[in-house]
């Protein structure tokens, strides 16, 4: 399939809105007004059963996709 000019554009489009609300997110919380004696610590640890998770995840989701 050859791509043509209309569909270069609208890539483009895409790319620039995606980049955009992506700066937009990462600006911070600026001054919102909480107290400087906010708890911030971790309230659980991650370990490493997470990985273990995905990896499962992962693997079931391609063994899936393959049975189609």
């Amino acid at each position: 399939m050859k791509l043509q000019n209309s569909h270069y554009i609208t890539l483009v489009i895409i790319i620039t809105l995606v980049l955009v609300t992506t700066t937009s997110y990462g600006q911070g919380l600026g001054d919102i007004g909480f107290p400087e004696d906010v708890d911030d610590e971790i309230a659980a640890p991650i370990n490493g059963l997470i990985a273990l998770g995905l990896a499962v995840g992962g693997y079931l989701g391609i063994r899936t996709t393959k049975k189609r």
